[in-house]
């Protein structure tokens, strides 16, 4: 299934991560570049904001840098706070950040509320056509990330591992379950918003019962996956399927749930008045490449474009070709944290 703006955005069910974003036209440095990439190894360099703190990201600089004599300075926050260091520069007039990659609500709301994200200009349209994802913000879809179980197979027999979600409203798992705090921005809301897709009255069965299930919150995905590791609990809810790869040999497995996976599209944006436009511009065309894309597949996050797909070691491919659930709603945000805290207290 080809996930189209209106299904996509709704969370059809059935559809895998790969096909978030489909064929098109590859990233490549035609002539039209030439005066970009000049422009750009005189700026010399870009800052780039993110909230995605991966290994991954090392590699997507360290491979522009040596394709193209750019130097890439990155600053890792929080979204929040991504979106708070570019707002008060700009209000002081003083903007430093050239690029975000971040999440299409983020820049949704960059866009309609901060003004703080520059039009995509026609020379990265050829960038834009890969995706079929479209979307009413300057916003080049490069990633999908997704969220399931994280399971420490020393404690839960292969028998008792839980299959998707509703799984972990048996009562064994009473008091045993860790979960990504639903009631604050974060894996944990995803989860709960992404939820929403199955309809009104499974949504509030499931959260609902997991409320019931005297879970333990926990804000900060690496620190909840450490104690599944540990052997703290024996399941963590809304982990960050990518972040597997970093668990090589330790007792824990991931789970794509069978109900799907809440998940999150990733991408460049150009920050408005950026101080190395070329540079930035440069930036978002090579992360839309098969080069970069192939990288970001090998470290567990969904890509769209079936030639990388394939490329990608046999072991990755069941992290990329989950089934998509649902995913976040900028306008819907503030009512859908309301929501989780009268559920979850």
């Amino acid at each position: 299934m080809v996930l189209t703006r209106r299904n996509l955005l709704t969370g059809a069910t059935g559809a895998v991560a790969t096909a978030a974003m489909g064929g098109g036209v590859r990233a490549a440095d035609g002539p039209e570049w030439t005066p970009v990439i000049e422009a750009a190894r005189k700026e010399g360099a870009l800052v780039l904001s993110t909230g995605l703190e991966s290994p991954v990201m090392r590699v997507i600089f360290r491979n522009f840098e040596a394709k193209y004599g750019v130097r890439v300075d990155s600053l890792v926050g929080r979204p929040s706070e991504v979106r708070e260091r570019i707002r008060v520069a700009k209000v002081a007039g003083r903007q430093q950040v050239d690029v975000v990659f971040g999440s299409e609500a983020l820049t949704n709301i960059r866009y309609n509320e901060d003004k703080t994200v520059a039009e995509i200009d026609p020379i990265l349209q050829a960038d834009l056509a890969r995706t079929t994802l479209k979307s009413a913000t300057p916003f080049l879809p490069q990633i999908t990330i997704t969220y399931g179980l994280l399971v420490n197979t020393a404690m839960v027999k292969p028998e008792d591992m839980p299959r998707g979600f509703f799984d972990l409203l048996d009562p064994k798992w009473k008091g045993r379950i860790l979960i990504d705090d639903p009631r604050t921005n974060g894996p944990g809301h995803i989860f709960f918003i992404g939820t929403r897709v199955l309809g009104e009255a499974r949504h509030a069965e499931l959260h609902k019962g997991l409320a019931a299930q005297n879970p333990t919150f926990v804000v900060g995905t690496q620190e909840a996956a450490r104690k599944v590791v540990r052997g703290e609990y024996p399941v963590l809810v809304a982990f960050t399927l990518p972040d597997i790869t970093a668990l090589p040999g330790l007792p824990v497995k991931p789970i794509a749930p069978v109900e799907g996976c809440p998940y999150v599209p990733y991408g460049s944006s150009v920050v408005m008045d950026a101080p190395h436009p070329n540079a930035a511009r440069l930036f978002c065309h090579y992360n839309s490449s098969d080069e970069a894309l192939l990288e970001y597949a090998k470290a567990g996050f969904g890509v769209g474009v079936h030639s990388v797909v394939e490329a990608t070691p046999p072991a990755v491919r069941p992290l990329i070709e989950v089934k998509l659930l649902g995913t976040t709603d900028p306008k819907g945000q503030d009512e859908a944290l309301r929501a989780a805290r009268t559920i979850y207290g």
